[in-house]
């Protein structure tokens, strides 16, 4: 078994640094014949880079297996890692900036099939000063910008079909507010809410990091933008086996 799983790991690792979305096919198709525990040990065994590669190139739509199966403390490394995965048109777009974090976070969150894993994904994120800063990220705008822009962007419908026709991948029930004020699944103040009712001391957290910042919303999203980049590097440095992460993405310097 140990031979199989390392086989495993090699060849999805070597998929991963030439075509993500393959190595996510292999994946899954290994998720066909293997039982969860078996997988469980074959993630264990992939650095954090192979594990930021196949998961980023997943959202809501097209949910993977191995993201449900990811520990929270796997789930907070490839939030950290995964700024430096940030194309330019990403990282100096603050709207892009808001779209992309927001879209890969709703991903993870509610891919996850109970709430006590929601939280604990959540809870292991903001511990993390960098996943601070990017859970942070989808609601700078919500929560700073002035009052007519929040009441401008306040009726909003909702268009997501929340009926589990016992088919849906990744579904799951909305919180009583999201419910409440009909907020929609892409909506940021929809995941916001959420993470109110499962996991209040995040919201607190968040709300405190942004108080705590002297500027504007734009302005704030750039210094994250720089500091998560640079906290990123940081914690490859630490690790032998990340040291080529750097040339691979010096285009962000």
């Amino acid at each position: 078994m140990n031979s199989l799983i390392e086989t495993a790991v090699i060849e999805i690792k070597q998929l991963a640094d030439v075509e993500p979305q393959q190595a996510s096919k292999k994946f899954e198709l290994m998720a066909n014949t293997m039982t969860d525990e078996v997988l469980v040990e074959v993630i264990e065994q992939m650095d954090i880079v192979t594990l930021t590669q196949i998961n980023s190139h997943h959202d809501i739509s097209c949910p993977s297996i191995m993201s449900e199966l990811m520990t929270p403390e796997q789930i907070r490394d490839i939030v950290c890692q995964q700024p430096l995965y940030w194309e330019e048109k990403v990282k100096n777009n603050a709207d892009e900036l808001i779209q992309h974090t927001f879209d890969f976070l709703t991903y993870l969150i509610r891919i996850q099939d109970n709430e006590a894993k929601q939280a604990a994904i959540l809870e292991c994120i903001a511990e993390d000063q960098a996943g601070l800063f990017y859970l942070s990220i989808p609601f700078i705008e919500y929560l700073l910008a002035p009052k007519v822009e929040a009441d401008h962007h306040s009726h909003i419908t909702d268009n997501y079909d929340d009926e589990d026709d016992g088919e849906t991948v990744g579904f799951t029930d909305r919180s009583v507010e999201e419910e409440t004020h009909s907020l929609s699944i892409d909506d940021p103040r929809s995941l916001l809410a959420l993470i109110r009712e499962i996991a209040p001391e995040v919201e607190k957290s968040i709300k405190n990091l942004l108080r705590s910042e002297n500027s504007s919303w734009v302005a704030i999203i750039d210094s994250f933008v720089n500091e998560l980049v640079l906290q990123a590097k940081e914690k490859n440095a630490v690790e032998d086996e990340y040291e080529e992460v750097d040339d691979m993405f010096s285009f962000l310097d």
